[in-house]
């Protein structure tokens, strides 16, 4: 009996931890949609519309960075309610006219980067963390999916930005009432918080793998925001692009749900080597004269096994994370790469062209899943 209440309390954690996840992932996940009709809708500039990206990302980093002190002394409950009514009201108050749209991303962006900062802790203390992992990927992918299905279609062409932001403050919101599956105790007055992580060597292991993971998202984000332009180059219709990449979201999903399936039964390192090849040839993909069929299976094969190294590589840092702390840095490593590698591609690009920059990608893309399997063989040193 008291193996099957664990089991369910476990399981209700991950069903919130994961709603947690969608919600902090939905604005990012979103954005290119919320760009575009910020600019329609309020006339902005491609200058205008990039500083609203950064403002989101620089709450979300802001929180990211907060929330290492707030989960040791706010009750996880607390903080989850706290961090969905900041994004909801943050989204709500970005809808209302002549409302300072930047300082509302900026505090929707907090409230996104605390509930996937805590997201992540969660799951990490789960003994199955690879398999959970997992399903957050899912969760996230399929949430931003029907949103992507929905807004577009029937919220943006009637009421514009105004009425995707009211969508967005209300199915975020909702988030609220999942939250029975998280205890409402801190990590300072929970049974693991006597941990301390007082070698400083695995405090490095942590930092590398930090680093790792920024700069693995970095590199595949670099590529990931130009790949439409790369297709046009080759002679795409937008039509063509438009069915690939929305073809690509599938590849995300099962790559997901293969983490959570298969969880830690082959190991980390098997994930690593596969993800790395995989990639290889992605880049290579690119590199060739394609037509529309090869761009989407290249594509399809891109957003797959990113979301299935994915679920790995938070594990391998959240295994290391003794004392429950660190991972909360992992979504601002993520935040980090998304913002510096594409800025890094437009200057590769502009001076060097589209095969130089799947080139760099290709090599730092090695040396970081180098990195990652140095990490997994200092982990079993820890264990």
């Amino acid at each position: 009996m008291t193996e099957i209440t664990l089991n369910r309390k476990v399981s209700g954690a991950i069903v919130s931890a994961s709603v947690m996840a969608a919600a902090g992932a939905a604005v990012f996940l979103l954005l290119p949609v919320i760009i575009g009709s910020a600019m329609d809708t309020l006339n902005l500039s491609e200058k205008q519309a990039g500083l609203l990206a950064s403002s989101y990302f620089g709450g979300y980093l802001c929180a990211c960075i907060a929330s290492f002190d707030l989960v040791q002394r706010i009750g996880h409950k607390t903080l989850a309610k706290g961090s969905y009514i900041l994004l909801s009201l943050s989204l709500l108050a970005a809808a209302l006219p002549l409302s300072p749209v930047a300082v509302a991303l900026f505090m929707a962006g907090a409230g996104a980067g605390a509930l996937f900062g805590l997201a992540i802790i969660i799951v990490g203390q789960t003994n199955n963390a690879d398999g959970n992992f997992g399903i957050l990927l899912v969760a996230q992918q399929l949430f931003a999916a029907a949103l992507l299905f929905i807004l577009p279609q029937w919220v943006i062409p009637t009421w514009g930005f105004s009425g995707l932001m009211l969508s967005l403050s209300f199915a975020l919101g909702m988030g609220l009432f999942v939250l029975n599956g998280i205890d409402n105790s801190s990590q300072e007055k929970s049974s693991g918080s006597t941990k301390t992580i007082t070698d400083p060597q695995l405090l490095r292991q942590i930092i590398t793998g930090l680093f790792a993971l920024m700069v693995y998202f970095a590199a595949l984000s670099a590529v990931w925001a130009f790949i439409e332009r790369i297709a046009a180059d080759r002679g795409l219709l937008t039509d063509q692009i438009g069915f690939a990449l929305a073809f690509s979201m599938l590849g995300g999903v099962i790559g997901g749900m293969l983490v959570a399936i298969i969880g830690g039964r082959i190991g980390r390192s098997i994930p690593v080597w596969l993800s790395l090849l995989a990639f290889i040839g992605v880049f290579y993909g690119y590199s060739t004269q394609f037509g529309m069929l090869s761009f989407a299976l290249v594509t399809f094969i891109f957003s797959l096994f990113w979301n299935y190294v994915l679920g790995y590589q938070m594990a391998i840092i959240a295994a290391l994370d003794r004392a429950d702390r660190y991972s909360v840095f992992i979504p601002g490593a993520q935040a980090l790469g998304a913002v510096t590698g594409p800025t890094a591609a437009g200057f590769i690009i502009a001076g060097q062209g589209y095969t130089i920059l799947l080139i760099i990608a290709g090599v730092v893309t090695l040396i970081t899943s180098g990195l990652f399997l140095h990490l997994i063989r200092s982990g079993k040193n820890y264990a």
